[in-house]
């Protein structure tokens, strides 16, 4: 099965998040960026997440 063809079968709503992960895992394997590094990135974007949301509560509120 060529790229394209595993690219199909993943479903529609899943295929950024196998790219995603495929992505990480040659970036971690060549050594580009550290396992610690993705984990810190994540946190930070889950925290600005939190950030918005509550932001977006208290102006629904007020």
């Amino acid at each position: 099965m060529n790229l394209e063809e595993k690219i199909q079968s993943i479903p529609e709503n899943e295929r950024l998040a196998a790219a995603v992960y495929a992505l990480n895992t040659v970036l971690i394997a060549r050594g580009i960026v550290t396992r610690e590094e993705l984990e810190e990135g994540l946190d930070s974007w889950l925290r600005r997440k939190e950030l918005l949301r509550e932001k977006a509560t208290i102006s629904s509120q007020g």
